[in-house]
C-alpha cells in the first residue's frame, strides 16, 4: 500500500515570487527618485549604493509598485532588510508635511528594536521626520514625554489635565515598538493613537506570530480599520520608464489598486530571515495582494561567506561537546544561542564551572538589566 506524503499547503501568491537576486547594487545617485537629502544622509552612513533586496523593495514602493500590495520580504540576516522598509517609508511620509504617527515598526525584542530605531534616526531628521521608541524596561514615563506633545497654554486659558485627549498631538512620524510596550501605550496613554497609521511593518515575522504578545496584532488592525476610510490625496505614481536601467518584472493577471477604497489604505510590510509558509499564520496579517520577494527558491539560506559546519552528539552530552569545541577555538570570540533565557542562564553557569577553560564568558539575556546588557 502507497502512503502519500502530506505537504504543507502553499498560498498561491508564494508559488511566484519575486526574485531579489535578479537585481544588481545600485549606486545612490542612480536610485531613481531617490530624495537628494536622504542621499545625504546614506552617504553620511558610509552607505555608496543599494543592496539588491534595497533595491528590489524600492522598486515595489517607490517605482512601478507604489505601494500598491502589501510585501512579504523573506531574505536572510544581513542583507540589508531594515534599510530595505526604511529608505522607502521615510521618502513616502516626506512628501506630507502632517505630525501624526503614520508608521509603525513592530519587533520582538528591545535589542531588535533599538537597532531598527538606530537605521530610521540616522535618515529621517533629514527629511523633518521624527522617530520614536516604545520598549520594555524603560520608563514609559519617559517615553509619553516623547511620544505625545501636550497642547500650548494660552494666557487666561486652563486645561484639565484629565480631558485634554482631543488637544494632545503626537510628536512623532515613526514608532519603532516590541508588542508590549506598544499595548500599554494602545489601553493607557492618552493622545496615543493609530487612527492616522499609513505603513504597518512586521519584523521578525515569524516570531511575533507564534507567540501571542498580548494579541497586538488584532488590535492594532482593528484601530487602523478605518484608516482605510480617510480621504488623502492619491500618491504620485512613476512610470516604469523612470527607472531606467534598473530590471522592472511585470506579473500578468494581479490585481491591481485598492477595490474601490480610496488612498491610502494600510499598507503592511512582513520581514523575516525564515518566513513561514503557513497559511493560518499569514491570515492573520489580513494582506492586500501580498506579493512575495526572496533571495532564491531554498528558505533557509546563509549569507555568501558565511560557512556552516554541524557536530552530532547524544543530547545529553552536548554541553561537554561544547566546551571541548570551545577550548579547540581558544582565544577566538564565540557566540552561543540557546532556546530560551532559562537555557542561557543555566549553560553560563554550568560552563563557568569549567575553571581551566581559560575562557570569560558571559551571559546575554532577558534576565539581565538593560545596562548590563549594554555593556
Amino acid at each position: 500500500m502507497e502512503v502519500k506524503k502530506r505537504s504543507t499547503p502553499i498560498l498561491p501568491w508564494m508559488r511566484s515570487p519575486v526574485d531579489v537576486n535578479q537585481f544588481e547594487a545600485c549606486a545612490l545617485n542612480l536610485v531613481p527618485c531617490l530624495d537628494p537629502r536622504l542621499e545625504v544622509a546614506l552617504d553620511k552612513m558610509g552607505f555608496s549604493s543599494l543592496f539588491p533586496v534595497q533595491v528590489a523593495v524600492w522598486q515595489e514602493t517607490i517605482g512601478p509598485g507604489a505601494f500598491e500590495r502589501d510585501l512579504c520580504i523573506n531574505s536572510p540576516t544581513g542583507s540589508g532588510k531594515t534599510l530595505a522598509y526604511a529608505l522607502p517609508i521615510v521618502q513616502k511620509l516626506s512628501t506630507r508635511s502632517v505630525k501624526c504617527l503614520r508608521a509603525l515598526v513592530v519587533l520582538p525584542t528591545r535589542d531588535l528594536a533599538m537597532q531598527v530605531k538606530e537605521v530610521f534616526a540616522a535618515i529621517a531628521p533629514a527629511v523633518g521626520l521624527s522617530v520614536g521608541l516604545a520598549v520594555g524596561q524603560s520608563s514609559i514615563a519617559d517615553e509619553i514625554s516623547e511620544l505625545i506633545k501636550r497642547p500650548k497654554l494660552e494666557a487666561g486659558i486652563c486645561y484639565d489635565p484629565e480631558d485634554v485627549t482631543c488637544e494632545l498631538q503626537s510628536s512623532v512620524d515613526i514608532l519603532v515598538a516590541t508588542p508590549g510596550r506598544l499595548m500599554d501605550h494602545i489601553n493607557s496613554t492618552k493622545g496615543f493613537t493609530l487612527e492616522h497609521l499609513c505603513y504597518l511593518v512586521v519584523d521578525e515575522t515569524d516570531r511575533l506570530l507564534r507567540e501571542a504578545y498580548q494579541s497586538w496584532l488584532p488590535t492594532v488592525l482593528q484601530f487602523t480599520q478605518s484608516n482605510e476610510e480617510s480621504l488623502f490625496p492619491l500618491a504620485n505614481s512613476f512610470l516604469s520608464s523612470t527607472f531606467g536601467s534598473l530590471k522592472t518584472i511585470r506579473r500578468c493577471g494581479v490585481e491591481r489598486g485598492f477595490k474601490g477604497k480610496p488612498h491610502p489604505r494600510l499598507v503592511k510590510m512582513v520581514l523575516s530571515a525564515t518566513l513561514t509558509q503557513d497559511p493560518s499564520k499569514l491570515a492573520q496579517l489580513n494582506l492586500h495582494h501580498p506579493l512575495l520577494m526572496t533571495t532564491g527558491k531554498r528558505r533557509y539560506q546563509l549569507p555568501e561567506k558565511l560557512e556552516s559546519y554541524k557536530l552530532i552528539c547524544e543530547s545529553n552530552l552536548r554541553p561537554l561537546y561544547l566546551v571541548a569545541l570551545l577550548q579547540e577555538l581558544g582565544e577566538e570570540k564565540c557566540i552561543v544561542f540557546t532556546s530560551s533565557t532559562e537555557s542561557t542562564h543555566r549553560l553560563c553557569m554550568l560552563l563557568n564551572l569549567f575553571g581551566d577553560l581559560g575562557i570569560k564568558i558571559k551571559e546575554y539575556s532577558g534576565l539581565q538589566h538593560q545596562s548590563r546588557r549594554r555593556r
